[in-house]
């Protein structure tokens, strides 16, 4: 099965419009609470998706492998690889940090994605769980995410 998101913004100019638009009109702190807000809420669009079309909710490998896939979609430089039981999610290249560092947002794309991977995995299974492990804003050679089923 491949699955391919559509409700993900390709256009991270658009993204930031709509930041800033919020931070114009109630502030920073309000504009950082309605973007993470805004990445759960395409968290559990992409979790939906995922099972609406089929998606086996705890297998670790077609969950990492969606991830991986909308990653590319966005133009990230995405891998999937096992480790043991659990399935990292690899990225070695990301258009959004420059797109935050070209709207004043310098290295703040981590929080918004950990939101992303976090919620649709939840929203996929509860026993599923998506742990940070690196981050390229951060100062990371990577951002990789750890996948993990649970009980």
């Amino acid at each position: 099965m491949t699955f391919v998101p559509t409700r993900f913004p390709e256009d991270p100019d658009f993204f930031h419009a709509w930041r800033k638009s919020v931070k114009d009109k109630q502030g920073e702190a309000a504009a950082k609470e309605m973007e993470l807000a805004f990445w759960e809420n395409v968290g559990v669009g992409t979790g939906e998706m995922y099972l609406k079309r089929g998606g086996k909710p705890e297998d670790l490998e077609q969950i990492a492998f969606t991830m991986q896939r909308a990653s590319d979609v966005m133009g990230e430089t995405a891998r999937m690889k096992k480790d043991g039981q659990d399935v990292l999610v690899v990225h070695t290249a990301c258009p959004w940090m420059d797109s935050f560092r070209a709207a004043g947002l310098p290295n703040q794309c981590g929080e918004g994605c950990d939101r992303w991977f976090q919620v649709a995995a939840q929203t996929i299974s509860p026993k599923v769980r998506v742990v940070t492990e690196s981050q390229l804003p951060r100062g990371g050679d990577t951002c990789t995410r750890r996948f993990t089923l649970i009980g």
